[in-house]
């Protein structure tokens, strides 16, 4: 304030002539020393490590936390926030956030893909609403290939509103999904179902349209699409570099042969060369088409091993064997059988890039002997697209001959031109094809529109330890061990067999008991926390934040979680509460002026009003029943009245994805100005019983059960039997109540109804107020 220094706004009084300036440099620094000696303090997750870890950024705490109560549709509507292909991610994911579940330091991680497939495949069963999409914006999109980034960019556009147009080169979508993964991973039925609920969007399908063959990107432009995303893949493996290797089979190939259900023998004694998802697969379908001694050898430790150790488990119970530190040399055939020359190798001294090679060991020699050679090698990059056409040709490549994008945006040096998955990235996982295409989607509705998609998230994040030996293990005291659930599958001495998917899916029962072991590490306060947003917008440092619990978390209270740790000892939640319930003592060291001591107990004169956890500015005061980690822009807020008494208290739906996540109110509404009892402010988890009545039942005879139908029946029903009971007993056995919540003009239609209609004056209020 002018001619007084700085002061604390909520201290100084207004006045005549009040100069105020507040956002000097001198006020910037002090709120951030400020907000730096807090944030020394402050110990705490504001994201949980499986989210952070996901490569599709999905929201895994609140799905995970939404199918133990139950609420699978909503679930799955928060996975397709960042994910349109549960069905195949739930199959086929390299689990990244499993890697990352600190349940692991108690017994076992999480199965959040289990979940995920789960809830796909309730989905599938119990018919879940369609996925609508956004209102239109005239603005068309091409989108060259059906693959996993080329459906995701497709469901996004269609979910932003934009005219989407698919070109596929096979005859059918899905990409390698469809033309080469194995049947015992990802059956094709619900495949094409998942497929098909995205074409349902209203997205225009061209199959067997090449690109380069059938049409180039300036043909597209000429037709009048404003943007075009590249998402072809990479047809092409990495040839087998040894003396010999035209005698082996191409394993991509070998695959899309499988997949297509075409006959694939391959003889009793079979060499896989690889050490991938490819070759774990090729090797998996070649028991399965009759070979009895399957080999995998590979030039490196099995630590080392590209595939999935789960996959590579999953194999050696099928009795696929794995030769590993060993390469071959020479393919040739003699009297019908395929003889493979090796060696065992060694690493050799690093490159520049520290690197170490796998060699021929010196004075190694061994012979294979066997019916047939299954190189997979892995994909590569082609740039025989660049003599497509002139745009084609103006397209950047990498090294490694993919298409040069921003991996933020999937921009190209071509203006227009997008591209992603496989083709930009190289060879990755599926759902970071499906993350590259919603990326492609936003940037593309950015570039055409100037608005953006989504909001850009904070990367702020404090937390409780990065690495597992960093994490301060009082964090679990009084958890028992839980072990993770088994997915149910066929033996392996039956699987290998045929081609019948190998895993079977949890069960609802075992989906909720698998989902109550989340351990909550993202905080459940994020959608109200300013202190995050605050020290984010100062760029305040979090090195020096606590990597030890300091305070118990107090978990007694049956609707509030107590977390001393998040406190910043603003003292909000004492001044909201009115009955002085609230016991907080902070005490500061006098040196540092950091916190050193907090305290924050809910006494017994606590009516559970929640108005003390709506006001903390943190995690430190948060509502058990919210159990969706999210920012302020992920949800929507829905006015509301509540509905147990005739007072009439409004209410503030906090709705994400169709779930009810808690229940708060606004101060400026009347009547209860931001007050609630503990009835409107946590006595909400009725909606979601599973008895609870959401379509109207009638039945056909008093012996007949209920059915569901629709309000046009329900009422006409209504409507003839109350005419059937004024004509069997008058009109006197017809009675009306109505609440004190409804209008003078409600109440007088009512009446009038009941008087004039049916001759009644039964009419009577069913509240007092």
């Amino acid at each position: 304030v002018e001619g007084k220094g700085r002061v604390r706004a909520c201290r100084t009084p207004v006045e005549e002539g009040l100069v105020v300036a507040s956002r000097t440099p001198e006020l910037e620094a002090h709120r951030k020393a400020r907000l730096q000696l807090l944030a020394g303090t402050h110990y705490g997750d504001c994201k949980a490590p499986c989210n952070l870890t996901c490569p599709g950024g999905i929201n895994v705490q609140g799905y995970v936390n939404l199918v133990a109560r139950g609420e699978y549709e909503a679930a799955l509507r928060l996975i397709k926030e960042k994910n349109p292909l549960p069905v195949t991610v739930g199959r086929v994911c390299p689990r990244f956030c499993e890697t990352r579940c600190r349940r692991v330091l108690l017994d076992e991680p999480i199965a959040i893909n289990h979940l995920k497939r789960f809830l796909a495949d309730y989905a599938l069963e119990h018919g879940f609403r369609p996925d609508a999409p956004g209102p239109d914006t005239g603005r068309r999109v091409a989108v060259i290939g059906g693959g996993p980034a080329g459906l995701s960019a497709a469901y996004y556009l269609r979910k932003l509103g934009h005219d989407v147009t698919l070109f596929e080169a096979e005859r059918e979508l899905g990409g390698l999904l469809r033309w080469a993964m194995p049947r015992y991973k990802l059956p094709i039925k619900p495949l094409q179902k998942e497929i098909q609920g995205i074409v349902n969007m209203g997205v225009h399908v061209k199959t067997g349209r090449a690109w380069g063959r059938d049409f180039t990107l300036a043909d597209l432009r000429g037709r009048g699409f404003e943007a075009v995303f590249i998402a072809t893949g990479l047809p092409r493996q990495r040839p087998l570099q040894v003396a010999g290797a035209e005698h082996a089979i191409d394993g991509l190939a070998y695959l899309r042969r499988v997949a297509g259900g075409e006959p694939a023998p391959v003889g009793e004694r079979v060499l896989v060369v690889g050490g991938g998802d490819i070759a774990v697969d090729a090797a998996r379908s070649a028991r399965r088409s009759g070979a009895e001694d399957v080999t995998v050898i590979y030039p490196r430790s099995r630590v080392e091993l590209p595939a999935h150790q789960r996959d590579i488990e999953e194999a050696e119970k099928e009795g696929v064997q794995f030769f590993l530190m060993a390469t071959p040399l020479s393919i040739s055939k003699q009297g019908g059988k395929v003889v493979v020359e090796m060696a065992r190798t060694i690493l050799d001294e690093p490159d520049e890039r520290g690197v170490r090679h796998p060699v021929p060991m010196p004075g190694s020699r061994l012979i294979w002997e066997g019916d047939a050679v299954i190189a997979a090698l892995g994909q590569e990059g082609d740039d025989a697209f660049r003599s497509f056409g002139e745009i084609e040709a103006e397209l950047k490549l990498t090294p490694r001959k993919t298409i040069k994008a921003n991996p933020s945006t999937m921009k190209t040096s071509v203006d227009g031109i997008f591209a992603g998955g496989d083709v930009a990235t190289g060879p990755r996982t599926v759902i970071q094809a499906v993350a590259g295409g919603r990326r492609a989607a936003e940037a593309i509705h950015e570039y055409l529109t100037g608005e953006k998609a989504v909001p850009a998230e904070s990367r702020f994040n404090f937390s409780r330890g990065k690495r597992f030996e960093d994490v301060d293990m009082h964090n679990f005291d009084g958890y028992a061990v839980r072990l993770s659930e088994s997915m149910p599958a066929r033996p392996a001495e039956r699987r290998v067999a045929d081609f019948d998917e190998a895993e079977l899916g949890f069960s609802e029962e075992m989906a909720r008991r698998e989902a109550r072991r989340c351990l909550q590490c993202g905080c459940l306060g994020l959608s109200k926390c300013t202190f995050r947003e605050l020290a984010d917008t100062y760029r305040v440092n979090t090195a020096k934040a606590p990597d030890r619990l300091r305070f118990p978390v107090d978990t007694d209270h049956p609707f509030i979680t107590v977390d001393p740790n998040k406190c910043v000892a603003c003292g909000r939640c004492a001044r909201s509460c009115r009955y002085g319930a609230l016991d907080l003592a902070v005490k500061e060291d006098p040196e540092t002026q950091a916190l050193a001591e907090v305290s924050i107990r809910l006494n017994e004169r606590c009516v559970s009003c929640g108005a003390c956890v709506d006001a903390c500015p943190t995690g430190a005061l948060y509502k058990k029943a919210a159990v969706v980690p999210q920012t302020p822009d992920q949800v929507s807020v829905v006015k509301s009245v509540c509905t147990y008494c005739g007072t009439g208290c409004n209410l503030d739906l906090v709705v994400r994805q169709g779930a009810l996540v808690e229940v708060r109110s606004d101060a400026a509404g009347p009547p209860n100005w931001g007050q609630l009892c503990v009835k409107g402010r946590f006595g909400y988890t009725f909606y979601r019983h599973p008895d609870r009545l959401t379509r109207p039942l009638v039945r056909d005879g008093i012996d007949e059960p209920f059915r569901e139908t629709g309000w046009d029946e329900a009422l006409a029903l209504v409507a003839e039997r109350f005419g059937e009971i004024r004509r069997r007993h008058g009109a006197d056995a017809l009675g009306v109540l109505s609440s004190s919540r409804c209008t003078n003009e409600e109440n007088y239609l009512l009446q009038k109804l009941a008087r004039g209609a049916w001759g009644t004056n039964n009419v009577d209020n069913c509240a007092r107020v």
